[in-house]
Protein backbone atom coordinates (compact mmCIF):
# COMPACT_ATOMS: atom_id res chain seq x y z
CA UNK A 1 0.00 0.00 0.00
CA UNK A 2 2.63 2.09 0.67
CA UNK A 3 4.68 1.51 -2.01
CA UNK A 4 2.00 2.90 -4.21
CA UNK A 5 1.45 5.95 -2.61
CA UNK A 6 5.44 6.68 -2.65
CA UNK A 7 5.21 5.88 -6.64
CA UNK A 8 2.65 8.56 -6.89
CA UNK A 9 4.03 10.97 -5.17
CA UNK A 10 7.31 10.27 -7.02
CA UNK A 11 5.68 10.73 -10.28
CA UNK A 12 3.61 13.97 -9.10
CA UNK A 13 6.53 15.72 -8.02
CA UNK A 14 8.94 15.03 -11.45
CA UNK A 15 5.34 16.17 -13.12
CA UNK A 16 5.23 19.49 -11.54
CA UNK A 17 8.70 19.75 -11.54
CA UNK A 18 8.82 19.64 -15.31
CA UNK A 19 5.63 21.69 -15.41
CA UNK A 20 7.43 24.11 -13.71
CA UNK A 21 10.49 23.79 -15.73
CA UNK A 22 8.20 24.47 -19.04
CA UNK A 23 7.11 27.60 -17.36
CA UNK A 24 9.97 28.93 -16.17
CA UNK A 25 11.26 28.37 -20.53
CA UNK A 26 8.37 29.87 -21.76
CA UNK A 27 8.53 32.98 -19.47
CA UNK A 28 12.19 33.33 -20.36
CA UNK A 29 10.98 33.22 -24.10
CA UNK A 30 7.93 35.99 -23.46
CA UNK A 31 10.16 38.93 -21.81
CA UNK A 32 12.91 38.08 -24.37
CA UNK A 33 10.50 38.56 -27.02
CA UNK A 34 9.99 42.56 -28.27
CA UNK A 35 6.38 43.42 -28.24
CA UNK A 36 4.97 43.83 -32.05
CA UNK A 37 3.69 47.89 -32.30
CA UNK A 38 1.81 48.58 -35.64
CA UNK A 39 1.71 52.14 -36.40
CA UNK A 40 -1.68 53.27 -36.96
CA UNK A 41 -3.03 56.81 -38.21
CA UNK A 42 -6.54 57.70 -37.55
CA UNK A 43 -7.89 60.12 -40.24
CA UNK A 44 -11.03 62.69 -39.34
CA UNK A 45 -13.92 61.60 -40.86
CA UNK A 46 -14.41 65.84 -42.16
CA UNK A 47 -12.38 68.63 -43.18
CA UNK A 48 -14.15 70.71 -40.40
CA UNK A 49 -12.99 68.10 -38.04
CA UNK A 50 -9.16 68.00 -39.38
CA UNK A 51 -9.18 72.08 -38.73
CA UNK A 52 -10.38 71.41 -35.26
CA UNK A 53 -7.96 68.71 -33.99
CA UNK A 54 -5.39 70.52 -35.30
CA UNK A 55 -5.93 74.10 -33.89
CA UNK A 56 -6.80 71.94 -30.36
CA UNK A 57 -3.35 70.37 -30.77
CA UNK A 58 -1.95 73.13 -32.17
CA UNK A 59 0.33 71.58 -34.92
CA UNK A 60 0.03 72.14 -38.74
CA UNK A 61 -2.48 70.34 -41.85
CA UNK A 62 -0.26 69.27 -44.24
CA UNK A 63 -2.01 68.58 -47.49
CA UNK A 64 0.03 65.97 -49.89
CA UNK A 65 -0.90 64.86 -53.01
CA UNK A 66 0.79 62.38 -55.29
CA UNK A 67 -0.14 61.15 -58.86
CA UNK A 68 -3.60 63.41 -59.07
CA UNK A 69 -3.08 65.62 -61.90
Amino acid sequence: MFEGTAMFARTAIVALAAIAAAATGAVAVARDKKPEIKPSVTYAKTWEKAIEEAKLLNVPIIVYSHGFY
